[in-house]
């Protein structure tokens, strides 16, 4: 999700989903959490935000994130 892969690679990914519900549902969920995690990075920065993870917590949730990319 983060990073571009080959294309074997991820056609074989794209295989795997097509069949795999869970997978899909993985995925789904993931994309739902990295975008709540960059639009509350881009209101932080605009200081719209009140409420902030500290940074520490917010890297960790980030980093899970990448780890457990089925992409």
């Amino acid at each position: 999700m983060d990073d571009p892969l080959p294309l074997r690679i991820r056609m074989g990914i794209r295989f795997h989903l097509m069949m795999c519900r869970f997978c899909r549902n993985y995925r789904k969920q993931l994309l739902i959490i990295s975008r709540a995690i960059q639009s509350s990075d881009a209101r932080n920065a605009s200081g719209d935000f009140s409420r902030r993870l500290p940074d520490p917590v917010r890297q960790k949730l980030k980093d899970l994130l990448r780890d457990h990319d089925p992409s």
